[in-house]
């Protein structure tokens, strides 16, 4: 009976490794086990937020977009499914709704700085400069050393309105507004 019990266990650790790290495929795969295992509403949300984040790195936004939406219906206090569903949001060009979730995520834990960052990008493709300023401060007060911040906020009191470097496409999503 003790060895079925650490199988589980893990069974259990294994699938929350995986929805964490490796490849998105592999965390896909993760997620999708650990989903299978989850018990309380807190544990679905998080095991479908990170296979949104999971499906954010493959550039899979529409699917990211309903495991995030599923984890919301989960967890609707989960700051992290609505972070991934901006981000998601901003990978399918929609800024004005991935502000949205990104004000809520921010509502609930003020200190995400990479949230901060996200909504200056979403704000920037909006043409919102002065919005974008603001968040680049407060992400550089949450965290000085914060290098993309820090150059961001240079670039938008030196270049004004056209921001193109600010506009490309960002690795991890692909897309404008991403982090």
């Amino acid at each position: 009976m003790a060895a079925m019990v650490f199988a589980s266990s893990s069974a259990r650790a294994d699938a929350a490794q995986d929805c964490r790290t490796g490849s998105p495929e592999t965390r896909v795969g993760g997620c999708g086990r650990l989903l299978a295992e989850a018990r309380t509403p807190r544990q679905r949300a998080i095991a479908l937020d990170g296979r949104c984040w999971a499906n954010i790195d493959r550039g899979a936004f529409a699917e990211a977009l309903a495991d995030c939406n599923s984890a919301i219906r989960a967890d609707d206090q989960y700051p992290y499914a609505f972070h991934n569903r901006g981000i998601a949001y901003a990978g399918l060009q929609n800024p004005t709704a991935a502000i949205a979730d990104y004000n809520r995520a921010l509502a609930m834990r003020p200190t995400f700085s990479n949230t901060l960052i996200n909504r200056a990008k979403a704000n920037i493709t909006l043409g919102n400069t002065q919005a974008a300023v603001r968040d680049y401060e407060e992400a550089l007060r949450l965290k000085p050393d914060n290098e993309e911040a820090r150059n961001a906020l240079n670039l938008l009191r030196g270049a004004g309105s056209t921001l193109p470097s600010l506009n490309a496409a960002n690795s991890l999503c692909g897309s404008v507004g991403c982090n």
